[in-house]
């Protein structure tokens, strides 16, 4: 574990001085991750790319400020940064709405059993699917951990808010695996 800490501060030290084999050795070590969640959140091949691009410029802009000691992992870091990259281009966008309508909406836990039964690239492409703000905040609640309140600050909503969001996100996935469990495609 030493040594992978040594390897990659010695990697981070050549990218702060430039090295350009160092900074795409960086970059080829987190692009496959960092791509599968920019389409969580983007859910274009473009866009990121793009997400991708601006972050990396992010990260060897500010990486000599990076402590790992202060700062966790270098990996959950690139993250953060790649995560607020497809957040602040879905708001440039225009993407990320928020309805603050606040419904009663229930998950039945029979219901929850159809999860059980899925592919995960089936369970993928019905959170491709959804509209940006529900997929945005599922992806932070669900996938990345983030509690409401952390939610609500990134991105700049009430906490019932991403709350109804949630809700509203899980009930029109259920919604689609019930449809697709009907039609026998699941």
């Amino acid at each position: 574990m030493k040594e992978l800490i040594l390897n990659e501060e010695k990697l981070i030290e050549r990218c702060v001085e430039k090295d350009r084999h160092a900074q795409e050795s960086l970059y080829n070590q987190f692009y496959s991750d960092l791509y599968l969640i920019a389409m969580r959140y983007l859910s274009d091949h473009h866009e990121a790319e793009d997400a991708i691009i601006l972050s990396f410029t992010k990260v060897f802009k500010n990486l000599r400020k990076f402590n790992f000691q202060g700062k966790g992992s270098l990996g959950k870091w690139i993250r953060t940064i790649l995560i607020n990259e497809a957040i602040r281009l879905l708001k440039k966008r225009r993407q990320l709405h928020f309805n603050d309508e606040v419904h009663q909406l229930k998950l039945e836990n029979s219901e929850a059993n159809g999860l059980e039964q899925m592919q995960a690239a089936d369970i993928f492409r019905m959170i491709e699917q959804l509209p940006a703000g529900y997929r945005t905040v599922f992806n932070l609640h669900v996938v990345e951990g983030f509690s409401h309140k952390e939610i609500a600050a990134l991105l700049k909503v009430s906490e019932s808010t991403s709350k109804t969001q949630l809700k509203k996100a899980r009930n029109s996935l259920m919604n689609r695996i019930n449809q697709e469990k009907a039609y026998g495609t699941v």
